[in-house]
């Protein structure tokens, strides 16, 4: 069995208020990125490897994250950025070609960090069932720093398809 956890930056700076790779987060997205770590700790949501985005907002809510899983393996792939749902699909089908064969086998668990609307449509488009509750807040708005922790019923990324992800969980800080 294999575990994609799908994490949207936190809450960023305004579009415009600077080139858009280099937004940083705001107070409340940090405080929502730690949010998130601490949830990733307290449920013992630990992933092997974390595919991140370059932009400044997914670094750090990531850098967050390892604040409170601290040994995770993470890889920056830029094209992460712009990549849209069935690229990031792909990406994660191709996880060996990513992140080097032995590294793909051993991730059992993986965190892709990135942005919207990507990360709305990748989990909308994997998830084919799992908690009724979790799948319908998911079908609505995925706030920043919102978690879709999705299980799949197989053993090699490459087997990744759409509609085969059991939903474990959404979540969304409170903050």
């Amino acid at each position: 069995m294999l575990r994609l956890m799908v994490l949207r930056h936190a809450t960023a700076v305004p579009h415009g208020s600077m080139p858009d790779p280099e937004r940083i987060l705001t107070g409340q997205g940090l405080a929502e990125a730690e949010e998130a770590a601490r949830y990733c700790a307290d449920e013992m949501l630990m992933p092997d490897l974390a595919l991140v985005s370059p932009a400044a907002r997914t670094q750090q809510t990531f850098a967050a994250v390892q604040t409170a899983v601290p040994d995770v393996a993470a890889l920056t792939i830029p094209a992460l950025y712009s990549m849209q749902a069935d690229e990031l699909l792909l990406s994660l089908q191709g996880l060996a070609d990513l992140a080097g064969e032995d590294k793909a086998r051993q991730a059992r668990c993986v965190m892709l960090v990135g942005h919207n609307p990507a990360c709305t449509e990748l989990a909308q488009k994997l998830v084919g069932f799992g908690d009724r509750y979790a799948f319908a807040r998911l079908r609505g708005e995925f706030p920043p720093a919102g978690l879709a922790v999705m299980d799949f019923d197989v053993g090699e990324w490459s087997q990744l398809a759409s509609g085969t992800g059991r939903l474990d969980r959404f979540w969304v800080p409170v903050s």
